[in-house]
């Protein structure tokens, strides 16, 4: 049996995400988990979980006014969110009503 050139693990599974289209749903994961870092803990709090399908982000918010004033701020934080995550994964933030 002839040897081949050895690859990391970590490189074996880079490979099988992008052949497989699952890196864009890790990214989609990725934005979600750090939804509480952009808006902050507190605010993050009165929120429900965001959900992601498709690059759109959906976030619950039960408050009227609160759900107003991040649609007000929806480009600076989807622009904050793809530029911690280093790309364009987010193309849009709805915010409901929950």
């Amino acid at each position: 049996m002839e040897r081949k050139e050895s690859q990391s693990i970590g490189d074996i599974l880079r490979l099988a995400f992008q052949e497989n289209c699952m890196q864009d749903r890790l990214d989609e994961r990725r934005a979600v988990q750090i939804w509480g870092d952009v808006v902050g803990r507190q605010l993050a709090m009165q929120c429900r979980r965001p959900d992601v399908a498709e690059g759109v982000m959906t976030v619950g918010v039960a408050n009227a006014a609160l759900r107003h004033e991040l649609t007000m701020s929806r480009t600076k934080l989807l622009n904050e969110i793809n530029r911690q995550l280093g790309k364009d994964v987010i193309s849009n933030i709805r915010f409901v009503g929950c």
